[in-house]
């Protein structure tokens, strides 16, 4: 999938024009001795507890358990219509969480070694140049065994991963459709997509987390320290 100058002329036109903001709350949440299932409550009980204080923070309502229904694939939303939008992730010692006033969706991943058939099932050609090199083509089954390899695969997949989350189709649509241009000039990064929306993106350590909206958002990220139980 190439992408033009007029396709990267018109986003960041796009971009200077932003009239919504969106919250990104996240928060590090160590394993330490808990059992899977343990761990796995207590990622939730964090994403309920940060989902309550940004409700209260950025909408002025409260969370309620019981007015969050689930779309056709599964997508939590607010029930009623009022532009209460949400959206949460979790990963090995992270919990990410979006609020904003239209549709948003948001991925979080710990950096760490896959093998190169999973790049070659999710990533267009051009992708796999950007995260190997033009040699990327050669291999087969060999692990991504650089630093930059892992930090690049896991830079597309969120942002893959929040677009599917953005539009709700989850499983349902594939990777494959999904395809990004990264450009870095002057200090600053331009992420390009070939489908509709926009992104952005935080690198915390060793995660990525992405984040996508419907339109051109500005984006304040907060880390919450307070823990749960």
């Amino acid at each position: 999938m190439e992408f033009s100058a007029e396709q990267y002329s018109r986003y960041n036109l796009q971009v200077s024009k932003m009239k919504h903001r969106t919250m990104v709350y996240y928060s590090f949440c160590p394993r330490q001795d808990r059992t899977p299932k343990d761990y796995k409550r207590y990622q939730k009980n964090i994403a309920e507890q940060i989902l309550k204080d940004g409700f209260r923070e950025v909408f002025g309502i409260s969370y309620i358990q019981e007015c969050v229904g689930l779309g056709v694939h599964g997508k939590p939303f607010w029930k009623g219509g009022e532009k209460f939008f949400f959206n949460v992730s979790n990963t090995a010692g992270l919990v990410v969480c979006a609020l904003s006033d239209m549709e948003v969706g948001i991925d979080a991943e710990w950096i760490r070694t896959i093998r190169f058939p999973l790049v070659r099932r999710c990533c267009s050609d051009r992708e796999i140049e950007y995260i190997m090199g033009r040699a990327g083509k050669r291999f087969s089954d060999a692990a991504l065994d650089t630093q930059i390899n892992q930090e690049r695969f896991f830079q597309l997949w969120t942002l893959k991963e929040s677009y599917i989350k953005f539009t709700g189709e989850g499983m349902y649509f594939s990777m494959q459709k999904v395809a990004f241009s990264i450009q870095e000039a002057n200090g600053s990064k331009e992420i390009v997509c070939n489908q509709p929306g926009y992104f952005g993106q935080k690198r915390l350590g060793n995660y990525w987390i992405s984040l996508c909206t419907r339109e051109p958002s500005e984006v304040i990220w907060q880390e919450v320290t307070e823990k749960v139980n």
